[in-house]
């Protein structure tokens, strides 16, 4: 059996081949009759738009890299990028787009900056994470676009594009949400200080506990690890032992934070509550289970690959969307 063709689409559709390439292509401004016809012949006649064919009219490579820190492949479930990743391909897979991933880490040198240089991929998407945000340095003057995931600690381009949650926001969600349950004694775990989301949960955090008439809070920080959540919460807890209430940053903090609070004695919430940040897996996994700001991860990838493909298609498109946070409430707040 023939497969049908782009020709004998635009015939059943009574439309040139033109502007049944045009349409099958996803372009909006086209006739909504004219796109309606082209859809529905395309639909009866099982008509599959060849996209390897679309690339190579196009120039493009019909690839997109997944930019990681390398370090992140160690665990696959339960943290901040796997979420992302999946959001992003998603996003990629819907526009027929191939996602390459790459693994990244503070001694690439030139690596990544050759592969976007080599013609392989026609953009990249860099899930932010502390160990790669040298790469904004490196990739600057990057021949492809860029869609960042989190904001990277040295400016970029006023059209770069960036798509991040609500941080601010979430930061005054952890601290209204203690001080409704009662807390008063409150501490942070911080993030990176090098990093502005972090910077501003911190922010978000102190001017809420500032209107809400509260003192201002015991600060460490961490690198938005467990490891580091449990170092950082034993150094706050020596400090100030009689803490009540810990907004940890991140849930991997939060769960170390959980684990030093409890060798110690305490029972979480009924002598200190906890509340983290992310909603990753662990948060509901972990016991007792987290109460945390969620940020929509894997719909932070989605925009990301959306974004980016519309620039790549010359769509205009608001290039620094932020996202929401919400809080999740569980068992440990």
């Amino acid at each position: 059996m023939t497969r049908p063709t782009l020709v004998d689409v635009a015939r059943l559709a009574s439309v040139s081949r033109a502007t049944a390439a045009r349409v099958l292509a996803g372009e909006t401004n086209v006739d909504s009759r004219m796109t309606a016809a082209v859809q529905q012949a395309a639909k009866q006649l099982g008509y599959e738009a060849n996209s390897a064919a679309r690339v190579l009219r196009g120039g493009r490579a019909g690839a997109i890299a997944l930019i990681v820190a390398f370090n992140e492949l160690d665990s696959l479930t339960g943290t901040f990028f796997t979420s992302v990743l999946k959001g992003a391909a998603k996003g990629l897979y819907a526009d027929e787009i191939q996602p390459v991933l790459l693994p990244a880490d503070n001694d690439d040198g030139d690596r990544i900056p050759k592969f976007l240089r080599s013609g392989a991929v026609d953009g990249a998407i860099i899930i932010l994470q502390h160990e790669i945000t040298h790469l904004a340095q490196s990739l600057a003057d990057s021949p492809v676009p860029i869609a960042w995931v989190g904001r990277p600690r040295v400016p970029l381009a006023p059209d770069a594009i960036v798509v991040d949650s609500d941080n601010y926001g979430g930061g005054r969600l952890a601290a209204r949400a203690l001080v409704e349950a009662g807390r008063r004694r409150l501490g942070i775990i911080a993030g990176p200080q090098d990093m502005e989301p972090a910077r501003d949960r911190v922010r978000g955090w102190r001017d809420e506990l500032t209107e809400l008439g509260i003192d201002q809070s015991p600060i460490v920080h961490g690198e938005f690890t467990l490891v580091s959540g449990s170092a950082a919460m034993a150094r706050l807890l020596q400090r100030h032992p009689d803490l009540d209430g810990v907004f940890a940053s991140s849930d991997l903090m939060a769960s170390g934070a959980i684990r030093v609070l409890q060798a110690a004695g305490r029972e979480v919430p009924t002598d200190v509550a906890v509340i983290g940040f992310d909603d990753v897996v662990i948060a509901g996994t972990m016991n007792p289970t987290l109460t945390t700001v969620r940020q929509p991860l894997e719909d932070m990838g989605r925009v990301a690959a959306e974004t980016l493909l519309a620039v790549l298609n010359g769509r205009s498109v608001d290039r620094r969307p932020i996202l929401t946070t919400t809080l999740v409430q569980r068992e440990s707040a």
